[in-house]
């Protein structure tokens, strides 16, 4: 029997890893890229809109939807790909075109050295958690998508976030609604679209590559794509009316805190990332966050020195 050296097959994992993490994020750049241009269009035509008509009617917010409908597109394709504790530090990676997009598209905003310095430390924390999350998805079929949703602490978790967005939307209606508002209802919303998503992308990838089509007839199948659809236009329209008040480069770090907030809490829980996580690599993760989250604090602290302190409620 030949003699084959156990080192061989190590680096030959490595690459793959390395490989399908640079896809991931090649793909993420590109699909960041495009939502911060969305968002910054329909905001620019938000601003500029003077005839009173609801967003629907004005032709430049909807080429804004028309790029949020091929970004959603390739996002559910992509979504597959990567495990959710990947996919939502991920998103971060969007701050840092919205810092060149905003004050391209609206005059009034600025960017400053400490924008440039607060992105910058977002995207460290950003790698570092990418490097150190799960590095890989499993397959999950209906059977196994049913089990995790029956989860105690999913239920719980899911019980609790309905609870805040309830909470938000009374509390906004008693004293009237600041940024906070918007960007937690949102950012909220943006973590149970990604765990919907994710869901129906792995049924609808099951159909195509195993035939497996009876399951996207199931009822808990339905359920998983429609409130993909439904979750993912309340959090635009809800995202809309932050941006149509208050300025671009407040509201798109605060809502992205508040979102990947709520897409890693869901994802390590829905679909127990965390046990494909060694203990140094979760600690790495998570100090990632961290970063990440200082880097936002930095931009928000800078922009409440610029504005009025209405913007900041």
């Amino acid at each position: 029997v030949p003699y084959i050296h156990p080192v061989q097959t190590k680096p030959r994992k490595q690459l793959i890893s390395m490989t399908a993490a640079l896809v991931v994020v090649i793909c993420s750049l590109t699909l960041s890229l495009g939502a911060a241009v969305a968002v910054n269009v329909q905001k620019l035509s938000m601003n500029r809109e003077e005839k009173g008509r609801i967003p629907f009617m004005q032709p430049l917010w909807l080429m804004g939807m028309a790029v949020i409908v091929v970004d959603a597109i390739g996002d559910f394709v992509f979504i597959s790909m990567a495990p959710q504790s990947m996919l939502a530090p991920l998103g971060s990676l969007s701050l840092g075109w919205n810092v060149i997009l905003a004050p391209f598209f609206h005059r009034d905003e600025r960017v400053t050295t400490t924008t440039v310095i607060a992105t910058a430390v977002i995207y460290v924390g950003t790698i570092t958690s990418i490097l150190h999350a799960a590095s890989s998805t499993p397959s999950y079929n209906l059977e196994r998508i049913t089990e995790l949703a029956r989860n105690v602490y999913f239920i719980q978790y899911l019980v609790l976030t309905v609870a805040l967005q309830c909470t938000m939307i009374l509390h906004g209606k008693r004293k009237g609604f600041g940024m906070l508002h918007f960007t937690a209802l949102a950012g909220s919303l943006g973590g149970e679209t990604l765990i919907f998503a994710k869901t129906s992308s792995e049924l609808v990838k099951n159909a195509i590559l195993k035939g497996e089509i009876d399951d996207l007839r199931n009822p808990i199948s339905m359920l998983a794509i429609i409130m993909t659809i439904v979750t993912a236009l309340a959090q635009l329209q809800v995202l809309n009316t932050g941006l149509a008040q208050f300025e671009a480069l407040i509201v798109v770090p605060v809502y992205q805190t508040f979102l990947n907030t709520f897409a890693i809490t869901g994802g390590l829980i829905f679909f127990q990332e965390y046990r494909a996580m060694s203990k140094k690599d979760t600690t790495m993760y998570f100090i990632g966050l961290i970063i990440t989250l200082f880097g936002v604090k930095m931009l928000v602290q800078q922009r409440r020195k610029s504005v009025l302190p209405s913007h900041v409620e």
